[in-house]
C-alpha cells in the first residue's frame, strides 16, 4: 500500500467493528481549503466559507468522513511528506475549534512526472485510482458503494465512478453529467447528503 495516512485522531475501537456503513470521501483542497495550487505550508491554508460548518454536520450525524487527496507536489520537489503532514495537522486543530473533525486523511505523494526520484512513478492511489477509497473504506469500515465521494475536480468523478460510489460536484462551474450531484460548495453538498441518510 502506498497511500499515505496522517492520523490526527485516536481511532475508536468500540466502532471499528460496526456493520459497513456510508462515508463520506472529501478532496481537500479546493473542497475544503482554497486551492491555491500545490498548499504546502499552512500559511497558505484558507478555509472555504461553510466547510468547517459542513464537516461538523456530517460528525453530528455519525458519518465517517475521509480526507483522500492527490498531493503531488511531493513529487515535483515543491514541498514534502513533513509539509503535508504539518498541513493536515492544522486543519485539524482549526476543525476543534469548532467542534468538528476528519476521521483519517489519505494522501497520495507520487506522480509520474515527478522530480523527487522515490515519488517519481504511478500509482493506484493517485485519483481517480481507486487506491485511497479502499484504504478508507478498510480503516473506517466503510461501505464504497454507498458513500459519496466530493470534490471539484474530474479526478474526484473519476475516484466515485471507480469505486460505484456517488460522484458529488462542488464548485462555482457547473458539471454537464446527468450522474453527478452539482453543489456550488461543500455546505450546500451537505446538506443534500444528510437529507439522503436520513430519508
Amino acid at each position: 500500500m502506498s497511500t499515505l495516512l496522517s492520523h490526527p485522531r485516536k481511532p475508536d475501537f468500540q466502532k471499528s467493528h460496526r456493520q459497513k456503513r456510508p462515508g463520506v470521501l472529501l478532496d481537500r483542497d479546493g473542497t475544503i481549503i482554497v486551492d491555491h495550487g500545490h498548499v504546502g505550508s499552512v500559511d497558505r491554508v484558507d478555509f472555504i466559507p461553510g466547510a468547517i460548518e459542513a464537516i461538523a454536520s456530517f460528525n453530528r450525524a455519525d458519518i465517517p468522513v475521509a480526507v483522500v487527496t492527490n498531493q503531488s507536489g511531493v513529487a515535483r520537489g515543491l514541498y514534502d511528506l513533513q509539509d503535508v503532514e504539518n498541513v493536515h495537522a492544522f486543519i485539524s486543530e482549526k476543525l476543534a475549534e469548532h467542534g468538528a473533525h476528519i476521521d483519517l486523511f489519505l494522501y497520495c505523494p507520487y506522480h509520474p512526472e515527478g522530480v523527487v526520484e522515490a515519488f517519481t512513478r504511478s500509482s493506484d492511489d493517485r485519483k481517480p485510482g481507486p487506491g485511497m477509497a479502499r484504504a478508507a473504506a478498510e480503516a473506517l469500515q466503510l461501505d464504497l458503494s454507498a458513500s459519496w465521494v466530493v470534490g471539484d475536480r474530474p479526478e474526484d468523478v473519476g475516484l466515485a465512478h471507480a469505486i460505484n460510489a456517488t460522484a458529488v460536484f462542488v464548485g462555482p462551474s457547473n458539471c454537464a453529467s446527468p450522474d453527478v450531484l452539482c453543489f456550488p460548495d461543500l455546505g450546500t453538498a451537505a446538506s443534500y447528503i444528510l437529507k439522503q441518510v436520513r430519508s
